[in-house]
């Protein structure tokens, strides 16, 4: 009987085996599966002259190195975050760099009108033109300015997006723990459950750089890299925005955990990361020096032909009014005819002394916030450059980020993925075995009718 036995127990440590090579070649094509093993082990017999008791399976294992599972995350992250700022700088770039949002362009064509008007500063035509073209580059630095606070309005609902996307992930992560526990608890195979969690992490990853600690009790804690929690236990935090009261656009992270709030501080990564980063260091700073722009040129073409005399001899009026709050955005011609134009110093129709300081404004130096004391010409083809170093710079980065995410995902599958080749020769392996402990109970059982007919 002990030959009966000792296959009996082969054909269940196999069958077994067989239905976890069943498991891992049903999920081939399942995104993060981790392949799973049979553990055996041989049980030992009784007696000197017994061979032994057979095998049983001591466990079934999940292929998978936490080291590997962590470098995805951690390049998940850089990924994410290059990936998104990259988007961001491209359409910036593409903004700035259209023909008809350019600032320089705008400027020449009114510089180009009163340089036409010296010739006969009297014109009404040539006066018309000015004014024209005074209207056009309002307009460019309004749909420029729009354009920008449209893209700025985006990255905060961008934010709130990925913000209640990761509070999701943040109650599923948490689920899945106790789940964990619970499994672990009874002795029941987890593997499809570490499978999950690990998914869920990883897409958490590439909203925010989050770490990880494992818990004696199977669960894992996780955290942001500047070590706020967000999940221990079955027990998740919940990440909300708290707007800036300069700009509506503008929020700061907090976490809620347990009744207590922790204000998120430092650099988050992620696409999140990359909203934050966006905003603050290109966004705001390029709204801020177009604001500088239109109110300076504003300012100074005023100043200028406040000092000058119309066609009808009368003191010069302002060519340009705007929004202190937001010059950009409002900059707009004043309601003027052409005879309103105070391009005289005496005001003789022929005399063009103030005209020639409105053209002089051209090469004149301003201060605009990021890039110092320059020409508003200068500054705006500053802009475009930076933005353009600045987006090259970006690609460069994602093509690194993205390389290394790549390699990490590969080492992680190269360990943890199904190879269909590998576990079609486990089939073989098994289904083997399965038939020579078949044939040895066969056998087993041929003795005992030959021992039965003996009688």
């Amino acid at each position: 009987m002990s030959m009966i036995n000792i296959a009996l127990s082969g054909l269940n440590a196999n069958k077994v085996a067989l239905d976890v090579t069943a498991q891992n070649v049903a999920n081939v094509n399942t995104p993060g599966y981790s392949r799973q093993q049979v553990l055996t082990s041989s049980l030992g017999g009784q007696g000197r002259h017994s061979a032994g008791g057979g095998v049983e399976v001591t466990s079934i294992r999940r292929v998978a190195d936490q080291f590997l599972v962590k470098q995805t995350w951690q390049t998940n992250s850089q990924a994410a975050y290059s990936s998104r700022y990259l988007s961001n700088m491209s359409q910036l770039e593409s903004l700035l760099g259209a023909d008809a949002f350019s600032l320089s362009g705008g400027l020449d064509t009114l510089y180009a009108a009163l340089n036409d008007a010296t010739v006969k500063p009297q014109s009404i035509p040539l006066r018309q033109q000015v004014i024209n073209e005074a209207e056009a580059l309002s307009r460019r630095f309004n749909t420029l300015t729009e354009s920008l606070h449209a893209q700025h309005k985006n990255m905060s609902d961008q934010r709130g997006a990925a913000v209640e996307h990761a509070n999701s992930l943040l109650s599923n992560l948490a689920d899945v723990n106790r789940q964990i526990v619970e499994a672990s608890a009874t002795s029941g195979n987890a593997a499809q459950l570490l499978d999950t969690r690990e998914n869920l992490i990883g897409e958490l990853s590439k909203l925010m750089d989050v770490r990880t600690t494992e818990q004696p009790d199977g669960s894992l804690q996780v955290t942001l890299a500047s070590g706020q929690p967000l999940v221990l236990g079955s027990e998740a935090a919940q990440l909300n925005t708290v707007p800036d009261n300069t700009d509506p656009y503008l929020a700061t992270l907090n976490l809620e955990f347990s009744g207590q709030h922790f204000p998120v501080n430092g650099k988050v990564g992620g696409q999140l990361g990359a909203i934050d980063d966006y905003q603050l260091e290109t966004l705001k700073p390029n709204l801020a020096a177009l604001n500088d722009m239109a109110a300076n040129l504003a300012d100074e073409f005023n100043r200028v032909l406040a000092t000058g005399k119309d066609l009808n001899g009368n003191q010069g009026a302002p060519l340009f009014t705007y929004n202190p709050a937001n010059p950009a955005a409002s900059l707009t011609v004043a309601d003027l005819s052409p005879e309103d134009l105070a391009f005289s110093a005496d005001g003789t129709p022929g005399n063009s002394e103030v005209l020639q300081k409105l053209v002089a404004i051209g090469n004149q130096s301003f201060a605009i916030s990021g890039f110092g004391n320059v020409t508003i010409n200068d500054a705006f083809t500053s802009m475009v450059g930076e933005t353009a170093i600045k987006t090259r710079q970006a690609s460069a980065d994602h093509k690194a980020a993205e390389s290394l995410n790549k390699q990490a995902l590969a080492a992680r599958d190269n360990l943890s993925a199904v190879n269909s080749d590998e576990e079609a020769a486990n089939l073989m392996v098994f289904a083997n075995a399965y038939q020579a402990n078949m044939k040895v109970i066969s056998t087993a059982n041929q003795m005992f009718d030959t021992v039965l007919q003996l009688f």
